[in-house]
């Protein structure tokens, strides 16, 4: 069910050229007050290396239009008085949530391997598009344009805005809606081909000097091509729509799309196999995980599902569209557009030198500090009484505070590896126990997958011969594997170097259905709370469920100071997250007298109690 107002475009205008797209509709988007000042704030960071990690490419094609393309298309508005501006306008691309950022060319800087060819950002795109460069289809071998793409940046880049100053914030939860966005971008394309004039526009830009009639003839075949290409997967995908959770601002059901893309989309057409067997729906989505300290975890992801930081890496880079040869046999199988090398690149960037060398300290992206000149000085009478309710309540968890010398001797680091890494065991704590919605944490180890069999997957089952079936972590995990050896193969990358590349750990994979706690440094940055964001502010969130809002709205980047959150009133264009939504539970985590366990984790605070302990929050 759609929450946000919409704009019917018709079937008829989409006929008037032949066009056999469904319905499709122009959300309602949020129009952001004016920013007055922006503010990166001191992360570790050099503003190259910064900009580097906001465009590098991780070998995705996010989006399917060529980069020319989409740079020439117009916003999916109607008007009978005026040419509507570009999609790619930084301010229309704001709405969606995206940061806008600089016009620069490319450089080398913040990649320490010089094979890296880094092409910037030369079109002033958003932080987190980058620029794919021309390469051969994996598939089929045919050189592919340019073609524009997500970074890690697009959804670990966050923005707080208090007063007219934007804060913004590397490595926190972007406050993007991707599905208004995709469905901006199909509409944006339907209209180049229905809409009197739009094409002609649209082929100009494209085409530039290049421009005959028979090159627009051409232009034209493959915007149609394409359209029955999205119209196609638009009427499979919508067999399973009821089984969707909206996902809104800043949230997105990272672990199943990565299944739908990979097991689904980039199946289809295997010979003799229906891909169709993989598809299923989007209902577990997750507040976009902050990634500062992630490196040195020893489990990763909201579940504590994945160990090894190459596999957690090119699983993302697939799930948001890098090319990956699953249904040629004729051609190297598991061959991918997966920038392997620029995934290492990006990791030891976030990860830094060793914390245990030297003083200890995390030495790469470091959590953002409170910036107590724009959101006020911290209290420190109610800080000291604050350390005392973290010390008491949240401490056996999430562990001592990261700037406590306590926090680098505790018994949850483990012995140091070969490379003289240690990694920090996190506390993993049970569903039944936490009480948290179970959605996300089940993906791993009760979705099916079913694979042709020519592809060789390990921890698989024969089923007729023709296809085998596993459990989707096992198999994700085994088909990520293929493809970084396939590209470790095809550079002759030593065994060491594959060791190093891999963050010195086994890809291993563990469905525990549990969650895990992590330190709560730069937790300030991080709302919407709980994994899947279905509390708006950490005083919510130290709140019975009884006093948590049960509707609310996201889309607001103006920041509460006092209660540690996104204001949540609703307007035209903002996403309503329900939480009586299985997918959406605001349940568990929940300070509440009596018995512990089933969700409960510590007594009732008072009012006095929850603003103490926020204060020293903002310290850590």
């Amino acid at each position: 069910m759609k929450t946000h107002s919409m704009l019917l475009i018709s079937f008829a205008l989409l006929s008037m050229t032949g066009c056999s797209m469904p319905t499709l509709y122009v959300p309602t988007i949020p129009h952001n007050p004016p920013v007055k000042e922006v503010r990166w704030l001191e992360q570790n960071w050099s503003p190259d290396e910064r900009f580097w990690f906001h465009h590098v490419s991780q070998g995705t094609s996010t989006l399917p239009v060529p980069y020319s393309w989409f740079l020439a298309l117009e916003q999916p508005e109607l008007s009978s008085l005026s040419t509507p501006g570009l999609l790619s306008d930084s301010e229309y691309l704001r709405r969606y949530g995206f940061i806008p950022s600089p016009k620069q060319a490319g450089n080398d800087v913040g990649s320490q391997d010089k094979r890296l060819t880094f092409y910037g950002n030369p079109d002033g795109l958003p932080v987190g598009f980058s620029k794919l460069p021309a390469s051969p289809d994996p598939v089929t071998g045919e050189m592919q344009p340019d073609h524009i793409g997500f970074t890690c940046a697009a959804c670990h880049t966050g923005q707080i805005e208090y007063r007219g100053t934007s804060l913004r914030i590397d490595g926190a939860p972007a406050m993007t809606d991707l599905g208004k966005f995709r469905n901006a971008v199909a509409l944006a394309l339907a209209q180049t081909d229905a809409v009197p004039g739009r094409f002609g526009r649209f082929a100009k830009r494209v085409l530039g000097e290049a421009y005959t009639a028979e090159h627009a003839t051409q232009l034209q075949g493959k915007l149609k091509t394409l359209l029955a290409k999205i119209q196609q997967l638009k009427t499979i995908t919508d067999t399973v729509a009821d089984q969707n959770v909206e996902e809104g601002f800043a949230r997105l059901d990272a672990i199943n799309r990565i299944g739908t893309q990979v097991f689904f989309t980039d199946l289809l057409g295997a010979p003799g196999f229906d891909a169709k067997v993989n598809l299923t729906g989007n209902n577990a989505p997750v507040n976009y995980p902050h990634i500062w300290d992630t490196y040195w975890f020893t489990w990763v992801e909201y579940d504590a599902s994945i160990m090894q930081p190459m596999f957690r890496n090119a699983g993302e880079a697939l799930g948001v569209g890098a090319k990956i040869n699953l249904v040629n046999p004729t051609r190297p199988l598991y061959k991918s557009t997966v920038g392997v090398q620029e995934l290492h690149e990006i990791e030891q960037l976030l990860a830094g030198k060793n914390p245990h060398s030297g003083t200890p300290g995390f030495k790469g992206l470091r959590s953002p500090l409170w910036p107590e000149d724009v959101l006020g000085s911290i209290d420190q009478v109610r800080k000291e009484r604050g350390r005392a309710l973290y010390q008491e309540l949240c401490q056996s968890c999430h562990l001592a505070p990261v700037n406590e010398a306590s926090f680098w001797t505790d018994k949850h680091w483990q012995t140091p590896n070969e490379a003289r890494e240690r990694y920090l065991d996190l506390v993993e704590v049970p569903i039944a126990e936490i009480g948290t919605d179970p959605g996300q944490a089940w993906i791993l180890g009760k979705r099916q997958i079913t694979l042709p069999a020519y592809l060789d997957v390990l921890g698989t089952s024969k089923d007729n011969g023709t296809v085998v079936k596993g459990t989707f972590g096992k198999v994700l995990a085994a088909v990520v594997d293929k493809a970084t050896t396939s590209w470790y193969d095809e550079h002759n990358i030593a065994p060491a170097d594959r060791d190093s590349m891999n963050g010195y750990r086994p890809n291993l994979i563990q469905t525990k259905t549990i969650y895990k706690a992590r330190p709560l440094n730069g937790i300030w940055a991080t709302a919407p709370f709980l994994h899947n964001g279905s509390v708006p502010t950490m005083y919510a969130l130290l709140s019975p469920v009884d006093e948590r809002p049960r509707l609310f709205c996201l889309g607001n980047r103006e920041y509460d100071p006092a209660q540690m959150g996104y204001r949540t009133q609703c307007s035209d264009g903002m996403f309503r997250l329900d939480t009586s939504i299985p997918g959406n539970l605001n349940s568990g985590h929940e300070f509440r007298n009596g018995r512990s366990g089933n969700g409960v984790v510590g007594r009732e605070l008072s009012h006095q109690e929850r603003y103490d302990l926020i204060e020293f929050l903002k310290s850590l």
